[in-house]
């Protein structure tokens, strides 16, 4: 069960590593045309993309010890359900985006599941013990 969970974070957290590097090596022009660009716009987008390395570290530093880590798992799924909020605004206010950003949105979206997983795991060592 902990192993499963550990798995699951740990492919999560590539989605974000791998947004974070395109976004910080592309910027903008990724999504759109040179002329729509504007220095502060570039900043700004790079800048949060930077955040998403921030959010594969902390995945990758709650992994080893998972059944210990319940603040900081839930810090960072609030952050990135935050994130789906934000996206789910931005559709209603917007229009839809690509299929893709749908998929993440459903992703940041149900990322809080992984608390109710982790509150079933044993949270230390003694307590796996007298259970097995």
């Amino acid at each position: 069960m902990k192993r499963g969970l550990q798995l699951i974070l740990g492919l999560l957290s590539l989605i974000p590593l791998i947004v974070a590097i395109l976004g910080l090596t592309s910027g903008l022009g990724r999504w759109l045309p040179a002329k729509a660009i504007t220095p502060e716009f570039d900043s700004h987008y790079r800048y949060i993309t930077g955040f998403y390395i921030s959010l594969a570290v902390t995945a990758w530093w709650i992994i080893p010890n998972i059944e210990q880590h319940k603040t900081a798992l839930r810090i960072l799924s609030g952050a990135i359900f935050m994130g789906g909020l934000g996206r789910v605004i931005s559709f209603w206010q917007v229009g839809a985006p690509s299929p893709l950003a749908l998929v993440f949105t459903s992703l940041e979206l149900c990322f809080p599941l992984l608390l109710i997983w982790q509150a079933k795991l044993p949270h230390n060592r003694q307590s796996r013990i007298s259970q097995g």
